[in-house]
């Protein structure tokens, strides 16, 4: 086996792999889904609706926040990986990226300006995103020890 065969037979991902990643993007989206109801009944029950807003709204800009995210890095990848694009689709990407941060901030600004809509349960409602990649890597862990 020369150099390059086997730094190509080092650098493969064994098909079991292969499945488990491809759905790990469902996956996340589907516990982000299920901690932001989740998180929205529960503040709302503990604490009431202005409490269940400020989560709500912080999670649906987390989950879109997410998305966004995965598409600008798939938009990187594709460029590190030489794929031609046009000029248009970098802008976007900025423009997204800057419009991304935008949209949080001026909800963070009208929700402390306003006593309607808790501003501590939006702030914990902008890491549903987290929570959700912290249960992946659980689940990647649990399964990991589970195969062995």
């Amino acid at each position: 086996m020369n150099g390059r065969e086997r730094e190509q037979s080092i650098s493969e991902i064994p098909e079991a792999e292969q499945r488990l990643l491809a759905g790990v993007e469902g996956r996340i989206v589907r516990a982000m889904a299920v901690l932001a109801l989740a998180g929205t009944a529960g503040f709302w029950l503990w604490r009431g609706g202005s409490w269940a807003a400020g989560f709500a709204i912080g999670a649906v800009l987390s989950g879109l926040n997410f998305l966004w995210m995965k598409n600008a890095v798939s938009l990187l990848a594709d460029a590190v990986a030489a794929a031609p694009r046009p000029a248009q689709g970098r802008s976007g990407t900025v423009a997204r990226f800057v419009l991304r941060y935008a949209l949080i901030g001026l909800a963070g600004y009208a929700i402390f300006h306003s006593s309607a809509i808790s501003l501590e349960a939006f702030f914990g409602g902008l890491f549903v995103a987290v929570g959700a990649i912290l249960a992946e890597a659980g689940y990647q862990v649990y399964r990991g020890f589970r195969e062995q």
